[in-house]
């Protein structure tokens, strides 16, 4: 009887811990459905060995009342890979995640695994993948434009009137991407990138909704409305731009300006060694004509508002009475020019402003040519070797700069090929060959191509019609040989152009040859009256084997056909049938085939 009761206390105590851990199970399921991945299961199907498959989407979706975080991705298997988001991505209750999942397999055999996207706190959610790799590999097919989706959607903003408000948004999809933004349905203009920064808001755009629409030549996608509240709390001022210092002749006048953020209305005073000057109620202060006894005053300025008041640091006046003459600081350089160009030659001085400046060809003054930088007409060969300078002056004096030599030099137009002549040897029916030329700019002048004519059945040439060359520059003429028959051909380029030593002729050469027969060899058989998953293949180039296998898993239609096949060649083939539980059966018949 005792060991009866315990054994009961036993079983009821397992009882007790199967429904706590049910109990736990069921309340782990409810967490977990407040954030949804759809689907739940990617079948990829079978795939060849070596290729990638379409992608399929899967989509996280917060259907919490709180904002998540998912901070990583991971694939349990290397065969699945998935579009990496920017990580970490946060998804605030009702939006969403999507990546793109593709499957590629190594070999021939069935895969699973499964893609876990990782909560910063939470149970990670799962999406199961299978797949199944075959035994033949192709190229990988040409993907198609993926349309976009919405990977991170821009996020609701908080501001003070005054302020500007930053959107954000995150896309996959095939590049290039096109952004949109529209607030309260209504397109903004320029508004065409990833991140959009508002202007200055008041309190009339509070509660304004903004989306991007973000689009490729595959569709387009919207993101979910961010809203805008923008709020008429006060903000002290904060002196973001300080007064500067400045240096003024006696009789001139000073500028000084503070630049501060803070709630409109802002309100300015500005003092002079501590007292308020009337008047001086802007961001900007222009005194009156400065005396000596204003020399090393001290420039404040009190910015305030209704939450408060901050004060720049301290702008120190000096004022000087004394003229300095003008000194030569960078002298003029020589110049060479091209005849038909112009020439530019360049003084720097200092001294007390204003300075005044005169610029002279071989000693006699030039009209008009009164500033630091005196830019020539065109030249002519007579200009060479002519000498230029410059006088700069002020009430305390002048300097003469030394003087700049124009070298003009005649012109000179000269393009030169990379190649006089191309052999395309022989190139297969129907395909083509490519070769390019390199076409340079060998003198000191612009030379334009006016034309390109081509000779020879099968030959073209592309790129530099129409192109104008600066000294130095090159272009690129890309020659295509794509023969309509077999045997020799002969043809040429002629690049006619601006230059001297135009045309220049490229000859050109290539054989068209005749594409290579392909055999094969198709084989059928009768299904076998058995039940079978598939039939191997097998062939030999000796009667009675032995025979290599020629199908890498069993096939399950009755035909195959063997493109591995040489002209001249007899081969044998046989067949076998192979059951659920992958045993094989005998070899049938022999059948043979000569190959023409």
């Amino acid at each position: 009887m005792k060991k009866t009761r315990i054994a009961r206390n036993t079983k009821n105590k397992i009882q007790s811990v199967a429904a706590a851990v049910a109990i736990f199970l069921a309340l782990a399921t409810v967490a977990q459905a407040y954030v949804k991945a759809w689907p739940s299961f990617v079948r990829f199907g079978s795939e060849p060995v070596g290729s990638t498959s379409a992608p399929h989407n899967v989509t996280i979706k917060n259907e919490n009342r709180h904002r998540i975080t998912i901070s990583s991705v991971t694939s349990s298997t290397a065969q699945f890979s998935f579009s990496e988001p920017g990580l970490p991505v946060v998804l605030d209750p009702g939006q969403t995640l999507t990546v793109a999942v593709r499957f590629k397999p190594s070999a021939a055999q069935a895969y699973s695994g499964k893609l876990e996207f990782m909560r910063s706190n939470g149970w990670p959610i799962s999406v199961a993948l299978m797949g199944t790799g075959t035994g033949q590999t192709q190229p990988p097919p040409t993907s198609s434009p993926v349309a976009p989706t919405i990977s991170t959607q821009p996020a609701s903003v908080k501001i003070i009137a005054g302020q500007s408000a930053t959107f954000k948004v995150a896309a996959t999809g095939t590049a290039p991407l096109s952004y949109q933004w529209k607030k309260n349905g209504t397109v903004i203009g320029g508004a065409n990138s990833a991140v959009y920064i508002t202007q200055a808001e008041t309190t009339a755009d509070n509660n304004a909704q903004f989306t991007a629409e973000v689009s490729n030549t595959a569709g387009n996608a919207t993101s979910n409305p961010a809203v805008l509240t923008v709020t008429s709390a006060s903000v002290a001022p904060a002196i973001t731009t300080q007064p500067v210092s400045q240096t003024v002749i006696a009789g001139k006048t000073a500028s000084f300006t503070v630049a501060a953020t803070g709630t409109a209305p802002l309100m300015f005073q500005w003092s002079k060694n501590g007292a308020p000057i009337n008047g001086a109620n802007s961001s900007t202060y222009m005194t009156p004509p400065e005396t000596n006894t204003d020399n090393n005053a001290k420039i404040t300025v009190v910015v305030s508002n209704s939450a408060g008041n901050a004060t720049s640091n301290a702008a120190v006046l000096t004022v000087t009475s004394a003229t300095v003459a003008p000194a030569i600081t960078t002298q003029p350089a020589s110049q060479t020019v091209i005849a038909g160009k112009t020439a530019s030659f360049t003084v720097a001085a200092s001294g007390t402003a204003p300075l005044m400046y005169q610029w002279s060809k071989n000693g006699t003054p030039i009209g008009g040519a009164n500033s630091p930088t005196y830019t020539t007409p065109a030249e002519v060969s007579t200009d060479n070797n002519a000498q230029f300078t410059v006088a700069v002056s002020n009430s305390a004096g002048n300097a003469t700069s030394n003087a700049a030599t124009l070298t003009v030099s005649a012109s000179t137009l000269l393009l030169n090929s990379s190649a006089s002549a191309l052999s395309f040897g022989s190139v297969t029916l129907p395909n083509s060959g490519t070769q390019t030329v390199t076409l340079t700019n060998a003198g000191n002048s612009s030379v334009t191509i006016s034309n390109v004519t081509v000779s020879g059945a099968g030959f073209n040439a592309t790129g530099v019609s129409g192109v104008i060359l600066n000294p130095g520059q090159t272009a690129t003429l890309t020659a295509t040989f794509a023969p309509a028959a077999t045997g020799p051909v002969t043809g040429k380029i002629s690049v006619a152009s601006t230059a001297t030593n135009s045309p220049d002729v490229i000859t050109l050469s290539g054989t068209g040859v005749a594409a290579p027969v392909s055999h094969s060899v198709a084989l059928t058989w009768t299904p076998s009256v058995s039940t079978v998953v598939g039939y191997n293949a097998y062939s030999s180039q000796t009667p009675g084997g032995p025979y290599t296998k020629l199908t890498g898993a069993p096939v399950a239609a009755t035909s195959y056909t063997d493109a591995s096949v040489q002209s001249g060649q007899t081969y044998y083939f046989v067949v076998t049938s192979v059951d659920a539980s992958n045993l094989e059966s005998a070899f049938s018949g022999e059948v043979s085939a000569l190959i023409p």
